[in-house]
């Protein structure tokens, strides 16, 4: 009995012994060893190109080995950085390879972009893959190359002859059913259709008015995002026939006897939106009063104007002068002006370095129109000056300088007299005409 249960014992031990030797051996091994992830040797998506917001042609791969063995299950995280950016699927198992995969669709910025492979407590993890986003094309937008309606002329507030016309490519490709919005500036100026679509030949057009106001104008073009945006285009409108003659300047003006009014008489000719016609003939005539105009006809100029010089009369009065142009609303035209005569005194100041008109701030000269036996008083307000009469007629002036008060003198016979400083010479003058 005692045999049997040694012999018993012994086997049991015999039986055992070698399954504990391999436990130790191989669980010592497994235990301490932990799974590398890697990209795949060949294929593994790493370094594409491709346009931003894009999904790369091969995708990325990565495979898990223990001991160098393919390990089949295993979850691996994928991430990818940057706006816009992902991978499909965000997780995927390594299959009977080791390998794993997804796909990665770059972000929205151009330049390098970055993706991760990640496996929990494997050697190697995080795996880094890296990609170039290249900027999107962009689309161009111009004129046609031919017929653009570019540079056209028509008359003010009508439909030019040609549609305008713009083209649109990318890459050099012609674009169909892009949008471009079109804009006309000026007073009734308008485009028709507002927005249209580029064809087959990726070309848009439209139709222009012309705005009512005569001369350069603009419209434009826009596609939004686009190089050349906005395309400009011009036009110029030419003016209708003339409908109107209206006063533009020269009105309510006074002038001494025997002078020349200051300012030109001046009417424009407009046709219907009152824009200047050129070419249009005014008749002027003084109807009432002591003044006569330098020419009875004028022709109205590229803007319209048409203008005479009106000359004063040896009295004193009223003038009323006419511009007349046929049957054109609002011909005649009336200007009211008045004749005067030459003042009896004028005051003239001094200082340093000038002589001044009181009664129109005329320097150097100081200009000053009195009559026959009128009296200038000339006031030293700085330094020391003098009187000094010039030229021929000439009066009787200063022969020494002085710093204040006055000095005063009366002219008995007509004409124009020129003095300056008796000190400073001509660096200060003056003018007295005598009527």
């Amino acid at each position: 009995m005692g045999v049997r249960s040694v012999h018993v014992f012994l086997g049991l031990s015999a039986a055992l012994a070698p399954l504990a030797v391999l436990d130790c051996g191989g669980g010592g091994d497994t235990g301490t060893a932990a799974p590398v992830i890697a990209q795949t040797a060949t294929g593994s998506g790493d370094g594409q190109t491709a346009q931003v917001g894009t999904l790369l042609v091969n995708a990325l791969r990565v495979i898990v080995t223990l001991n160098g063995a393919p390990q089949q299950g295993k979850t691996v995280s994928w991430a990818a950085t940057g706006t816009g950016a992902g991978v499909n699927p965000s997780t995927s198992l390594t299959d009977a390879t080791g390998v794993a995969t997804t796909t990665w669709t770059l972000g929205t910025t151009a330049g390098p972009q970055h993706a991760t492979a990640t496996l929990a407590g494997a050697t190697g993890s995080p795996v880094s893959f890296s990609a170039t986003a290249t900027a999107a094309p962009v689309p161009v937008i111009q004129k046609a190359p031919s017929a653009s309606g570019d540079a056209q002329t028509a008359l003010v507030a009508t439909q030019l002859p040609s549609p305008l016309r713009v083209v649109v490519t990318l890459s050099g490709a012609a674009q169909q059913g892009v949008t471009v919005s079109w804009a006309a500036t000026g007073a009734g100026a308008s485009v028709n259709p507002l927005t249209s679509q580029t064809d087959a030949t990726g070309i848009a057009t439209t139709a222009w008015t012309l705005a009512q106001t005569s001369g350069s104008q603009s419209a434009t073009a826009t596609l939004a995002g686009a190089t050349g945006s906005p395309v400009t285009f011009t036009a110029t409108g030419t003016p209708g026939a003339a409908t109107q003659l209206g006063m533009s300047s020269g009105n309510n003006q006074a002038a001494l006897t025997s002078t020349t009014f200051g300012s030109l008489l001046i009417v424009k000719a407009g046709d219907q939106f009152d824009n200047g016609v050129a070419g249009d003939t005014v008749a002027w005539a003084v109807t009432s009063g002591p003044a006569s105009v330098v020419s009875g006809k004028s022709v109205s100029d590229a803007n319209g104007l048409a203008s005479v010089s009106l000359l004063a009369g040896s009295t004193a009065g009223p003038v009323t002068v006419t511009a007349t142009s046929g049957a054109l609303t609002g011909s005649p035209v009336t200007f009211n002006e008045t004749v005067s005569t030459a003042p009896t005194t004028a005051s003239v100041s001094i200082g340093n370095f000038f002589f001044k008109s009181a009664r129109n701030n005329s320097q150097n000269p100081a200009v000053d129109t009195i009559a026959v036996n009128g009296t200038v008083t000339w006031t030293f307000t700085g330094g020391t000056h003098g009187v000094q009469s010039t030229g021929s007629p000439s009066f009787a002036g200063q022969t020494t300088a002085q710093s204040t008060g006055t000095f005063q003198f009366t002219f008995t016979s007509a004409g124009t007299y020129q003095y300056d400083c008796l000190v400073h010479g001509t660096i200060m003058t003056g003018t007295v005409v005598v009527q």
